[in-house]
């Protein structure tokens, strides 16, 4: 079971180019991608999220490289005479505002404009730029496999073990219920006497509305499930797969079958842990939104 958190960073450098990846994946519902890559990695965007999406079934997944050819094979130096002109222009502009502004207007500063010069990486063998970078994502993705791993035994460990908590509050639940309906019969025939001190009771008649009554605040069924529903959660996070969804799905039915025992409870014991029980299955609730 793996958390969607996690971070990855590998620096790659020869005597051809140098590269930085660096990776780093956050909760989110699905699968989403934010890539930072220079303009020149463009056409191989698709292949690094095809990579990465092989790592990483869920979350956001922030992708930042820095790549630059070394040496001047691939490399030229472009100006941008339009983008000149139009400096040189405003320039003169604001010169005119004030004859008291000086006039440096020179050769050196126009040159420090930005994209006045650039220089273009001047590529056509993207595969070959591919083969170079896919060892070094791949290594990156590594790293964030092996946090995310980490984090998700963290994980794991604290949802086995309120789930734990959660089965020794259902064991109290089951042991109280059958004085539930004791409780029921002994309150009812206090009532009763209390009204009609002089009447005979009718057990028969008595009996009769505590077998009613019974089949109304039965939790046998609820407490079954319940322990199923537990018992699959347990296996869940022992699987390979990605499980996140599936746990998330299954923790609203232990909420729902909690939630119906206390309200078919009428016995206060059972109302106090079943507010117990529904604090561990809130904090089991809050892991797996970070799980994968």
């Amino acid at each position: 079971m793996k958390s969607m958190t996690g971070f990855g960073r590998k620096d790659y450098r020869d005597e051809e180019i140098d590269c930085s990846i660096e990776i780093k994946t956050i909760n989110h519902r699905f699968r989403d991608f934010f890539v930072k890559i220079p303009k020149t990695l463009n056409p191989i965007e698709e292949k690094i999220r095809n990579t990465v999406s092989q790592s990483v079934a869920r979350g956001r997944i922030e992708i930042f490289i820095k790549y630059t050819e070394l040496g001047t094979k691939n490399r030229r130096i472009v100006f941008n005479r339009d983008l000149a002109k139009n400096y040189i222009s405003v320039l003169n502009e604001i010169r005119r505002l004030d004859s008291m502004i000086g006039d440096d207007l020179s050769l050196s500063l126009i040159s420090k404009f930005p994209d006045v010069i650039m220089i273009e990486e001047d590529i056509d063998d993207y595969e070959s730029i591919w083969l170079k970078i896919q060892p070094v994502l791949e290594k990156t993705l590594e790293e964030v496999d092996a946090s995310r791993e980490r984090e998700g035994s963290a994980l794991k460990k604290d949802v086995v073990n309120r789930c734990c908590i959660v089965r020794d509050h259902v064991k109290k639940i089951k042991e109280k219920s059958p004085d539930m309906l004791v409780r029921y019969r002994d309150e009812l025939r206090e009532k009763i006497s209390s009204y009609v001190e002089s009447v005979e009771i009718d057990e028969k008649r008595l009996l009769t509305e505590v077998a009613l009554m019974t089949d109304k605040l039965n939790i046998d069924e609820e407490l079954t499930r319940l322990q199923s529903h537990l018992d699959r959660l347990e296996d869940m996070v022992e699987e390979t797969e990605p499980v996140g969804r599936k746990l998330d799905f299954l923790i609203q039915e232990v909420n729902r079958e909690i939630n119906t025992i206390g309200s078919k409870a009428s016995d206060l014991a059972i109302a106090n842990i079943v507010v117990d029980v529904k604090s561990e299955i809130e904090k089991i609730r809050e892991q797996i939104q970070n799980i994968e």
